[in-house]
């Protein structure tokens, strides 16, 4: 990262503001720009300075950190640092970049940090012209081809990824938003929340009730099970697909 990136920290408490603010002493690419403890004080802020990143608490008096998203300014990212992990589909809903669990693990701060520095803040346009996604899991970098992506379905704060010739699903710290964010919209479809799959790897659709469909991959012998929204976005993906 070339510049430093601008951060705000939005917190009630101000003992969790110093001591995020302490955590990002030791990250050299980090400013800290401002500390506020509302979402009243955040927007005051905003008006006058563009952060690049904004480290938000989630539950706050007055208004929730949730509040936020429509005052961002365009390109600003955010990470939610909260108490309450059962807020993390609505965290990542807002568009949020991460989601950290007070108190902060250090560790796990300085992965949220890596990950804004990775080819989701923009850098991917030559991956895919190599057809290879970088796959950031459990603080390591790999690189694999598109094509050997099935489906990708959410985990919490991270997203399981089933490859073609892995033995399980792999964890990587990457929110299916991102992840819309960098593949080919003409080869993947995200059919609900928490799954999106590879079109070009599909090789039939087994249409059991109105409830439950399977899907089935080539080279992978397990199918993958959709509930009924999901089957019926994938069935009006299908339709509409282009002659191979």
């Amino acid at each position: 990262m070339n510049a430093k990136l601008k951060t705000l920290i939005v917190d009630d408490e101000p003992m969790a503001r110093s001591f995020l603010a302490s955590l990002l002493l030791s990250h050299a690419e980090v400013e800290v720009v401002g500390m506020v403890g509302s979402v009243a004080e955040a927007r005051v802020f905003l008006q006058q300075e563009t952060p690049d990143l904004v480290l938000l608490d989630m539950e706050m008096p007055g208004e929730p950190g949730l509040n936020l998203q429509h005052d961002l300014p365009p390109g600003t990212l955010t990470i939610f640092v909260t108490a309450f992990a059962d807020y993390a589909h609505r965290a990542f809903d807002f568009g949020a970049r991460d989601y950290l669990l007070k108190p902060v693990d250090p560790l796990r701060l300085t992965l949220a940090l890596e990950r804004l520095e990775t080819p989701i803040r923009g850098q991917v346009s030559k991956a895919l012209e190599d057809d290879i996604e970088y796959l950031v899991e459990e603080g390591r970098i790999s690189r694999v081809p598109l094509k050997r992506i099935l489906w990708i379905e959410a985990s919490q704060n991270y997203t399981q990824v089933r490859l073609i010739g892995a033995k399980s699903n792999q964890l990587v710290a990457r929110t299916m938003t991102e992840w819309e964010a960098v593949l080919p919209t003409q080869h993947f479809e995200r059919l609900s929340r928490s799954i999106i799959v590879n079109l070009t790897r599909i090789q039939r659709v087994r249409w059991l009730s109105r409830a439950e469909s399977f899907v089935d991959f080539t080279d992978y012998a397990q199918p993958l099970t959709l509930g009924r929204t999901a089957a019926m976005r994938l069935k009006a993906r299908l339709k509409n697909l282009p002659p191979p």
